[in-house]
């Protein structure tokens, strides 16, 4: 544990190049030969999650950093050693998933949660009855929005995340996007457009806040903590405008005017009406 905790530590200080990075963990994971050494590995890979990485680990940077790798090495197990690497008890993939904050990487692992349904097993009641626990990944992690008992939406949404194209590479994926967190780190605020109370479900607001934020690159960010997406915008009247968050899944838009945010569905329903944190 203690090699590892070091090797990742390594990766992060110095900035390893996608072939030190990925062709450390294919030599890794393609040596594995036995089924024995492959259970042994997955048992790494889950106290990788449980141990390293939800109790040893300080600071967001290196938790988020660890978390991405976890995802990557999950997605080289099924790469190199093929789908029949997992069996219906794992629950290792589950746990990369819901317990990873950064929305492009959930969806880029998306894939794997597919392989890991046609398999069937632990999934499906792992946290509540299939999709309700996956599907909360990624509203979470995109949109700080609850799907809580809202399971007349569940298979409008699925049906949207399981016909997306993805790179069939997880792996490789997974490594831009933890590149690009790194990068996204560098930046400095600008200027503060809002600030609103966190709601993950209408009219219920929780401790915290988030902001719409310009970053020192000059580009819309919407900042929940440490952690930035990018805003795209699709439409611009002299009353309001609406953002999407950049490679967001479910089609869903916040609507600002004069101050007012609002979080607004695929049909431009209001989802939530956001208040102004003060």
């Amino acid at each position: 544990m203690k090699k590892t905790l070091i090797l990742l530590g390594l990766c992060l200080i110095f900035n390893c190049s996608k072939n030190e990075l990925l062709d450390q963990y294919t030599t890794e994971i393609s040596a594995l030969k036995t089924e024995q050494e492959l259970k042994n590995y997955w048992k790494e890979l889950h106290d990788l999650d449980q141990i390293t990485y939800l109790k040893e680990t300080k600071g967001h940077l290196q938790g988020d950093s660890i978390s991405i790798t976890n995802m990557i090495r999950t997605a080289l197990m099924f790469e190199i050693h093929g789908d029949d690497v997992y069996t219906p008890d794992n629950v290792v993939p589950i746990l990369n998933f819901t317990h990873n904050y950064i929305g492009d990487a959930n969806l880029a692992f998306w894939p794997i949660i597919q392989k890991c349904k046609k398999t069937g097993g632990v999934i499906e009641s792992f946290g509540g009855k299939f999709p309700a626990y996956q599907l909360e990944g990624i509203s979470i992690t995109f949109y700080d929005f609850s799907l809580f008992r809202q399971d007349n939406k569940y298979n409008a949404l699925l049906e949207k995340l399981n016909n997306k194209s993805y790179n069939t590479t997880v792996s490789e994926t997974l490594f831009k996007i933890q590149e690009e967190q790194k990068k996204l780190a560098q930046l400095e605020i600008k200027d503060v457009v809002g600030k609103w109370h966190i709601e993950r479900m209408n009219n219920i607001v929780e401790k915290g806040f988030f902001e719409f934020v310009k970053m020192s690159d000059n580009s819309l960010y919407l900042k929940r903590k440490h952690r930035l997406q990018k805003l795209i915008p699709i439409e611009t009247t002299d009353t309001y405008q609406n953002y999407k968050i950049e490679n967001e899944p479910f089609g869903w838009t916040y609507k600002l005017s004069n101050g007012n945010l609002s979080l607004l569905d695929d049909k431009g329903t209001t989802l939530i009406d956001y208040n102004a944190y003060n």
